[in-house]
């Protein structure tokens, strides 16, 4: 797969994950991660694509901490 096309996925994969978790609403169920909700899901993913963003546009070579999860919520999360 080429960079652009790597991209467009990311890109409409995570619109897909942001209308899903909006259809569910932040408050359901994660039923294949027990204890989490759609806040946490969402938040989770968001943290690692920030993490793999830096790490490639700041051109590390070895690991980084991630900047942890955001405070938003609600419509501000997705």
């Amino acid at each position: 797969m080429k960079t652009a096309e790597h991209v467009e996925t990311l890109d409409r994969e995570g619109r897909l994950l942001c209308a899903a978790a909006e259809a569910a609403g932040v408050d359901a169920e994660v039923v294949t991660c027990p204890g989490w909700r759609i806040r946490d899901l969402v938040r989770h993913t968001g943290m690692v694509h920030r993490w793999a963003t830096a790490f490639v546009a700041e051109g590390h070579t070895s690991y980084r901490p991630d900047g942890g999860l955001p405070e938003l919520d609600g419509d501000d999360l997705l």
